[in-house]
């Protein structure tokens, strides 16, 4: 279970959102999700799975066994990539947890590090599409968070695995010069989400999960427009 010290502090899988509306965070931490939690609740069983690396005998429903299967295939090409004949020297760690001083966070699913080098990977296992990893905030967060905890590191290597897409993943790799840079940009979305007044901004990536949105004037005023323009 989330402790109320994480629950209480940005996240980084909440990172792209709100960078796209500083009231995102404050606006789901005031109003309850009102849709189901079906979708939230398998992801949560298929992670489960490769956290615990859940032989794939004993996961009986068929699709679930596929996405563990295609996911180590995932992380298994990503990391021989990364460390060649070194892979086997590697020290790998589920489901860390990261901080950023004390303001914000992030759990990484999957991080294996040899030497200066790290390679981090994050699952999106149920179907549909989410913004590749170069481009991806959420893993540029957790590569933050892993410099900033890890100062001794010189390069991440980033993956998203999507079992149930072609190509079932995408890469990027940062520099720590670079990861320092987009830190500060990422201090400035931090700070603008915990204003006291926080801007509203409309857009279908940060309003499709907001649980304020019923209730969001400047979502209403979108609306509306819309319907007027029609």
């Amino acid at each position: 279970m989330r402790s109320e010290k994480v629950d209480s502090k940005l996240s980084a899988s909440k990172m792209e959102a709100a960078s796209l509306c500083p009231a995102y965070f404050q606006a789901n931490k005031q109003f309850t999700w009102q849709g189901n939690k079906d979708s939230a609740n398998e992801g949560t069983i298929r992670h489960d799975n490769e956290e615990n690396q859940v032989p794939l005998d004993d996961i009986e429903n068929d699709e679930r066994r596929l996405c563990a299967f295609r996911c180590r295939v995932a992380i298994k090409e990503c990391r021989e990539k990364v460390f060649g004949v070194d892979v086997d020297r590697c020290v790998v760690a589920r489901e860390a947890r990261y901080w950023y001083d004390e303001s914000w966070s992030g759990q990484l699913d999957y991080m294996e590090r040899l030497g200066e080098t790290v390679f981090i990977a994050d699952y999106k296992t149920l179907h549909g599409s989410h913004t590749p990893a170069p481009d991806n905030v959420q893993l540029l967060a957790q590569a933050i968070l892993v410099i900033k905890n890890h100062e001794d590191v010189e390069n991440v290597y980033a993956a998203l695995i999507e079992p149930f897409n072609n190509p079932t993943y995408t890469t990027v790799k940062y520099s720590k010069e670079f990861l320092e840079k987009k830190a500060e940009w990422l201090e400035e979305v931090v700070a603008k989400s915990y204003a006291s007044d926080p801007e509203r901004i409309f857009g279908s990536k940060q309003c499709k999960w907001c649980s304020a949105l019923y209730v969001c004037p400047t979502a209403r005023s979108h609306l509306f427009s819309c319907l007027n323009n029609k």
